[in-house]
């Protein structure tokens, strides 16, 4: 039976937390301070975090394969629950967040997926390069879906 590989979708979910968490903390502690939206860009900037996270978490190892199905379904159930559980959003706007959430993260995860193993076939995924590469892989992915988002709305 093959093993299905969770680590990615496990980071979002990690990341996705830490973020509600710090953004409840803001609204509780700091109730002037004016918190970010829950739109497609800092969607992507979340989800290009999640993704160089889960990069150097494996940092020197081949690149797994994933089950492109479960990364959707997982990221469009923690895109979906975690800010409404936080209160970021009312229950309609979180299945709209989750549902574009759940879409951009599978895309960019794919899009990430295909760079990163072009990064560590070649020579300058041996050195820091490799370190720092899916780091600017990322900056990058997040700036064209920023552009696909102001396409898109």
């Amino acid at each position: 039976m093959k093993t299905l590989e969770f680590k990615l979708s496990t980071v979002l979910a990690g990341v996705t937390g830490i973020t509600c968490l710090v953004l409840v903390l803001l609204r509780a502690l700091a109730p002037t301070v004016m918190l970010p939206l829950v739109n497609i860009p800092n969607i992507a900037a979340l989800c290009a975090i999640a993704l160089v996270a889960d990069c150097w978490l494996d940092w020197k190892k081949p690149v797994p394969k994933q089950n492109w199905l479960a990364v959707a379904v997982f990221a469009v159930l923690t895109l979906w629950l975690m800010p409404w559980a936080a209160g970021l959003c009312g229950w309609a706007e979180a299945l709209r967040v989750g549902v574009l959430g759940g879409a951009l993260f599978t895309a960019m995860a794919f899009m990430f997926t295909g760079i990163r193993q072009k990064i560590f076939s070649g020579p300058a995924g041996k050195g820091v390069m490799g370190f720092i590469s899916p780091l600017a892989a990322a900056f990058v992915l997040y700036l064209a879906f920023q552009a696909f988002a102001d396409i898109l709305l």
